[in-house]
């Protein structure tokens, strides 16, 4: 009898632990939040992994026959899968002072698709003269709406600063301005210009955006530049001879070192 009585307590307990575990492992039954993944999931910016509600671009490094670009804003769920697309509704800032229509263009219809945690919102960038001398800010706010709830609140990176992050809202800043990329060397290329930079990425095929990584990188190692010095000291060399002077834009003759 004492025995009977022992396993009834034990098999008693147990069964009351079951219960607890499966109270505890009850399935996510709160809203549908809609946020910008990139404040979650880090992205790669400049070779690092980061955290961040904003992202910079730049047409300056581009070629002048790029005249628009594509950016995809990461955007994922909190909550539930479906089976058939979500729109997402989002807003433009007040704050933004790039133009729609001509600095900007969203998607007509933004959503979420079947089946997907993670989508993103495609941003037609266009490359306008007034970006030459100005930055323009592209500030999208994500709204509720009857698919999605946008519940996640701010949170601080940094007490110290008091810098925040934003799941609900993403800024997207760009402009064309043409500085001192960190993959020339002076030291063999000569001071930097627009044109002497474009000239040489033509005339040897080069990709412009490959300057913005730093010396010692695929395609920037000591070598690389060197030749790049000797092949266009040549070509100017055989122009000047050929009665063909290539000249900067300010008329001083064009110079590598």
């Amino acid at each position: 009898m004492k025995k009977i009585l022992i396993l009834s307590i034990i098999l008693l307990s147990f069964l009351g632990f079951t219960s607890c575990n499966q109270e505890e492992i009850e399935t996510y039954k709160s809203t549908d939040n809609i946020y910008f993944s990139p404040s979650v999931f880090p992205i790669a910016i400049a070779g690092a992994k980061v955290l961040t509600d904003s992202v910079g671009l730049s047409f300056g490094l581009e070629n002048p026959s790029i005249i628009e670009k594509t950016y995809k804003i990461p955007i994922r769920v909190q909550g539930k899968l479906s089976d058939t697309d979500r729109k997402v509704k989002v807003s433009v800032d007040p704050s933004s002072t790039a133009i729609a229509g001509t600095h900007f263009k969203l998607p007509d219809n933004i959503v979420m698709h079947a089946g997907q945690e993670v989508d993103t919102i495609e941003v037609k960038i266009f490359r306008t003269p007034d970006m030459k001398n100005k930055t323009m800010l592209l500030v999208l706010n994500l709204e509720q709406n009857e698919a999605f709830t946008t519940k996640m609140k701010d949170k601080v990176l940094n007490v110290l600063t008091q810098k925040m992050m934003s799941f609900i809202s993403f800024k997207l800043s760009f402009d064309d301005k043409l500085t001192v990329p960190p993959g020339w060397f002076s030291g063999f290329l000569g001071d930097f210009t627009a044109k002497k930079f474009f000239l040489m990425c033509d005339l040897m095929h080069l990709e412009p955006a490959m300057f913005n990584n730093k010396l010692g990188s695929t395609g920037l190692s000591i070598s690389d530049i060197q030749y790049y010095q000797n092949f266009m000291k040549r070509y100017l060399n055989d122009q000047k001879e050929q009665g063909n002077i290539i000249y900067e834009e300010d008329g001083s003759e064009m110079f590598f070192p």
